[in-house]
């Protein structure tokens, strides 16, 4: 069995000095975490809510102004045609295809003009100092 020892008045404060200030950090720990959780990270998430939702939009009326016309059933350009006289109708639709890219012409490097650095050689010059003498 061991004998405690017992603390001095100055051990004593210290040690509660040390537990208040124990509790006093974890009490700024949580409430940085509430303020994280509660103000920063909803806001974070709206803003790249709403800018995702930007870009979706972008997309699907971009996706809308480049298709084909399509007819009142909902497909694009579709043909009707009767099949060798059986009175079958058939229908096909047309695949466009892409415009040809244009044929880019190779890369014509540019001559290098290369034109001599004129160096100046700078010497310098020592200075000539007077002593003053203060007259009276």
């Amino acid at each position: 069995m061991q004998i405690k020892k017992q603390k001095s008045l100055i051990q004593e404060i210290r040690d509660e000095y040390q537990a208040e200030v124990k509790k006093l950090k974890r009490k700024k720990f949580l409430l940085k975490a509430k303020l994280l959780l509660t103000i920063v990270l909803p806001v974070f998430i709206i803003l790249l809510s709403v800018k995702v939702i930007k870009t979706f939009v972008r997309i699907k009326v971009r996706d809308i102004f480049s298709k084909k016309p399509r007819d009142s059933k909902g497909r694009e350009n579709v043909q009707v045609s009767k099949s060798q006289g059986q009175g079958q109708t058939q229908e096909q639709t047309q695949e466009q295809t892409p415009p040809e890219p244009e044929q880019l012409k190779p890369a014509v490097p540019v001559p290098a003009v290369m034109t001599p650095v004129e160096k100046e050689i700078i010497t310098p010059v020592p200075v000539m100092t007077e002593s003053v003498t203060v007259s009276e």
